[in-house]
C-alpha cells in the first residue's frame, strides 16, 4: 500500500491539487480587488511550478515532490491595463479562469479519491 502513496502520478497530482488550490486563492483576490485602483492582477506562478514538478518527475522520488511549491505571483503577462486607476484585472477573464481552474480541481480530486477507494479495497479483501 505504500506504494500507492509514493506513486510519482500520485505525487504528481496532489501537487498539482495544491496548485489549484492556491490558484483560486489568487483568481478570488483578484476579483475580490477588481475595483481597487492600481491593483495588478496575481496568479501562480506556473512556468516555475511546472520545472520544479517536470524535474521531481524525473527524479522519481517523494522527496523531491517536497520541494515542489507554488507561489503567487504578480502576473506581468497581464494586459496593460487600459483603465484610467491602473486596475488591470478584467471580470471576464477572472471568471472564465475560475471555471477552469475548477475543472482541474474536480479530476484531481476524484483522481486522488480513486486512490484512497484502491486502499480501501485492499484493505477490506485482505481482512
Amino acid at each position: 500500500m505504500e506504494g500507492l502513496f509514493n506513486d510519482t502520478n500520485y505525487l504528481a497530482a496532489r501537487k498539482m491539487l495544491d496548485y489549484t488550490s492556491l490558484r483560486h486563492e489568487a483568481l478570488a483576490s483578484n476579483m475580490a480587488n477588481i475595483e481597487v485602483a492600481g491593483y495588478k492582477r496575481v496568479d501562480v506562478a506556473s512556468v516555475d511550478f511546472q520545472k520544479q514538478l517536470s524535474e521531481a518527475m524525473h527524479t522519481g522520488s517523494a522527496q523531491s515532490f517536497d520541494k515542489v511549491q507554488p507561489k503567487i505571483v504578480v502576473d506581468h503577462t497581464a494586459s496593460a491595463s487600459t483603465r484610467t486607476d491602473g486596475n488591470n484585472v478584467e471580470m471576464d477573464r477572472e471568471l472564465m479562469q475560475i471555471n477552469s481552474n475548477e475543472l482541474e480541481y474536480e479530476y484531481l480530486t476524484k483522481y486522488i479519491s480513486h486512490n484512497y477507494q484502491l486502499m480501501r479495497t485492499a484493505i477490506s479483501t485482505q481482512i
